[in-house]
């Protein structure tokens, strides 16, 4: 059973955000159940394919819902895709190496076990540590794509050393990807769908052109309350 939100805003609050920043929202729990599609270059994954360095969790933590058959064989027009139910974000970028491909990476691998935490001063995808694969179980890393870039200052983290069931980790909070605000161009509610009543996502532009969207019922309250504790 993963951590409530509230549990895990004061593991933050402890354990990652900085004397000089202020926890502002953190998506979990029912806010974050849901599967993570993307479109990079022009080609939709429904749910999104891992391809970069990202958090690797335990199977039994690692969970989200499968897209609707129809959208994992591409069989939709337009962001048709937002009104299946199970779908929680959309990743937009026009290169492999983008900000928000980093961010789906993340989000994808380690599942609805995966908070999204924002601060007045960043952004991150965070996990518990003791959910993280052991050493024994983790898959051989990956080679990084030729031109990989963390986006000068924007910073991943993975760490996959922790022992389950063993000893307690030094941090119980691992941040797999975080980006500064001042690499975010623009923070809005943003209405998606084909049909008449649109489904509201709030949705996160990043300096080099990538976004992620992430479904919430009041996107425009939330927008409006990072905007305003933004530093």
């Amino acid at each position: 059973m993963g951590r409530s939100t509230s549990s895990m805003v004061k593991l933050l609050v402890k354990h990652w955000v900085h004397n000089s920043e202020q926890l502002v929202c953190v998506f979990g729990d029912d806010e974050r159940e849901g599967y993570v599609a993307s479109n990079i270059q022009g080609v939709n994954r429904v749910p999104h394919v891992v391809a970069g360095p990202s958090l690797r969790m335990a199977e039994k933590h690692r969970v989200s819902p499968a897209p609707m058959k129809v959208l994992r064989s591409g069989a939709f027009m337009g962001d048709e895709l937002v009104h299946d139910p199970g779908l929680w974000g959309l990743v937009q970028a026009g290169s492999p190496t983008d900000a928000a491909v980093r961010f789906g990476d993340n989000l994808t691998s380690a599942g609805n076990g995966s908070f999204l935490a924002v601060t007045s001063h960043r952004i991150g995808v965070l996990v518990e540590t003791e959910h993280l694969q052991t050493e024994a179980e983790q898959p051989a890393p990956e080679e990084p794509a030729e031109g990989f870039s963390l986006l000068g200052a924007a910073k991943s983290v993975v760490r996959g050393v922790t022992s389950l069931g063993g000893d307690a980790p030094d941090n119980p909070v691992t941040c797999g990807f975080e980006i500064q605000m001042n690499l975010i161009r623009e923070i809005a509610p943003v209405p998606m769908g084909r049909s008449g009543k649109p489904v509201r996502f709030l949705r996160f532009w990043f300096a080099d052109g990538s976004s992620l969207s992430i479904k919430h019922p009041k996107a425009e309250q939330l927008a409006d309350t990072i905007r305003q504790n933004i530093r």
